[in-house]
């Protein structure tokens, strides 16, 4: 016999015998007379009888309850992307559409061509100026350049500058011996008249600025300097050789002016004459005069 049988046994031993043991251990009740003696009792019901099992119970089904229906699984949303506010635009304001003048249809300028563009311009002017001041008149030529701007078909901006010199030595025909140059800077507009497509425009020019005027006395050997302020106007006309050259031709009257001070005193500054009349007169006061251009000019 093996260790695990014999374990066994004893174990199956051990336990038939503590049942007994707790029968005999347990004394009559008391109270309950004992039974006759020779009486046997009676085997309880059912011993000796092979086991019964229990009837089996009929099969009780679950009920039926309802079945969750199918749940997809949630679709992954991404975070929302981060939209910064938007930034008030005013609305645009209208512009309305500038265009160049137009020239008449059917015609073409040899100018403009079909139509107007501006243009710069540099031109060479050459002239005569008679002027007429408190000790007499004189005469002088020149020279000058001018800028030239066509903003307009009919309108044409000069800003320019001449060199006026003249110098009387002679004594026969002159009272006194002199040397003067004058220095005119002006800026003006010539407003053309007629037809934009002439070749011969004719125009009214108008111009005003300042002139640096000095004054040579052979005989006082004295010199004597002045700022004039200067106005010019008058009729000209422009001979258009194509979109690129033009002549041009203008007589202008001319005033320059300024404030005297006082002469005849210990402590003048003013440089004096003695005018045909006897009376003492400066010799750079205000004079009036005229001027005579002619130049060319070559357009951008």
């Amino acid at each position: 016999m093996t260790r695990t049988q014999l374990l066994v046994s004893l174990a199956g031993t051990i336990a038939l015998a503590l049942p007994s043991a707790a029968v005999a251990q347990v004394g009559p009740d008391p109270n309950v007379p004992p039974p006759p003696e020779g009486y046997y009792a009676p085997p309880p019901v059912g011993y000796g009888q092979p086991y019964q099992p229990p009837p089996p119970q009929p099969y009780q089904p679950q009920p039926n309850y309802p079945q969750p229906g199918y749940q997809p699984a949630p679709v992954y949303q991404p975070a929302p992307v981060y939209q910064p506010a938007p930034v008030y635009q005013p609305a645009p304001v209208y512009q309305p559409e500038h265009h160049q003048p137009a020239l008449p249809v059917g015609r073409r300028s040899l100018v403009y061509g079909d139509r107007f563009r501006p243009q710069f311009g540099l031109a060479a002017r050459f002239g005569g100026y008679g002027n007429y001041g408190s000790f007499g008149s004189y005469s002088t030529g020149g020279g000058g350049v001018d800028m030239l701007f066509r903003v307009h078909p009919r309108i044409t901006l000069e800003m320019g500058i001449q060199y006026q010199r003249i110098s009387q030595e002679d004594l026969y025909w002159n009272e006194f011996q002199y040397e003067r140059f004058d220095v005119p800077m002006t800026i003006g507009m010539r407003v053309h008249l007629g037809n934009p497509l002439w070749l011969f425009s004719p125009y009214l020019v108008g111009a005003g600025g300042m002139t640096y005027s000095r004054l040579y006395q052979f005989d006082a050997v004295a010199y004597e300097s002045h700022w004039f302020g200067e106005v010019q106007g008058g009729v000209g006309f422009e001979w258009r050789l194509g979109p690129h050259f033009a002549f041009n031709f203008d007589v202008r009257g001319q005033g320059r002016f300024r404030k005297v001070g006082e002469i005849g005193t210990a402590n003048s500054t003013e440089g004096t004459l003695t005018d045909q009349y006897g009376n003492t007169v400066p010799a750079m006061g205000p004079s009036g005069g005229f001027i005579i251009n002619l130049g060319i000019g070559g357009f951008f």
